[in-house]
């Protein structure tokens, strides 16, 4: 059998055997393996991406559910890499690893390879089986509660992007669907699609970046409850009021959300 020659490989010890028992144990076996889109593949300057779920069976009978990333000639140029580029897989992997290592809630990954040759890459990473995309979890739920359960939501939900921050990551396409609430225990929170976050020492474009993205797309927050998760976000109650620097930032974000 034929098999890639990849440049980079990370197998999670505890799912090899998992993937050698479905068939899986080697990167074409993966690249091969039919999945449904999640997403429609992305297509951009002669190269792909897409992203679709699989479901693996377990010894037990049960099914481990996945999501598997591919991708080919879909990278980004970078200081280490100014000429052939790198896969904006890559980039993912990494910063997942580095959330991983600070236990902050992400996708596990269990299995990232590149393949140089011709310019593929693979990242599996566990489904969050137990959470919910902000969006689809405030229609079904903050929307209906009341203001106390609201205002506890949001004091939460502040807390987890600003922990997120305090990493030095800014994530750079924080929408609702990419903050998975976990649907028990709605006060745990997780991000994906890390591909565009990077590390910064600029606290203040954390702040900007991310919350304008999100406040452009949570419509249905009203400008109270902005204000009540911006307060949360700096650490002080609802009935404090910021101070002069605080505010010239709230105002940069929210000119910067209605763009």
């Amino acid at each position: 059998m034929n098999t890639v020659k990849t440049s980079t490989l990370f197998i999670h010890p505890q799912y090899q055997a998992l993937f050698n028992s479905n068939g899986l144990d080697t990167f074409e076996a993966l690249w091969n393996a039919e999945i449904a889109w999640f997403e429609e593949p992305n297509e951009r300057r002669g190269g792909w991406s897409g992203v679709g779920r699989l479901a693996l069976k377990a010894a037990n009978g049960s099914d481990v559910h996945v999501f598997v990333k591919k991708q080919q000639n879909h990278g980004r140029r970078t200081l280490s890499h100014p000429l052939r580029g790198e896969p904006t897989f890559r980039r993912e992997f990494d910063n997942l690893q580095f959330l991983n290592k600070y236990q902050f809630a992400a996708p596990n990954v269990v299995y990232y390879a590149e393949d140089n040759t011709s310019k593929r890459a693979i990242l599996v990473t566990v489904a969050l089986s137990q959470y919910q995309p902000l969006d689809e979890f405030s229609l079904a739920n903050y929307m209906k509660w009341d203001v106390p359960q609201k205002a506890g939501f949001l004091q939460a939900l502040a807390k987890n992007i600003r922990s997120l921050h305090n990493l030095g990551m800014v994530h750079r396409a924080l929408y609702p669907k990419h903050i998975f609430v976990h649907v028990e225990q709605p006060s745990q929170v997780a991000v994906i699609d890390l591909e565009k976050a990077r590390l910064t020492s600029f606290g203040w474009y954390r702040t900007y970046f991310d919350l304008a993205a999100l406040y452009r797309h949570a419509t249905w927050w009203r400008k109270d409850e902005q204000l009540d998760f911006f307060k949360a976000y700096c650490v002080k109650l609802p009935q404090q009021e910021l101070n002069s620097g605080q505010q010239w930032l709230f105002k940069r974000i929210l000119k910067r959300a209605a763009r």
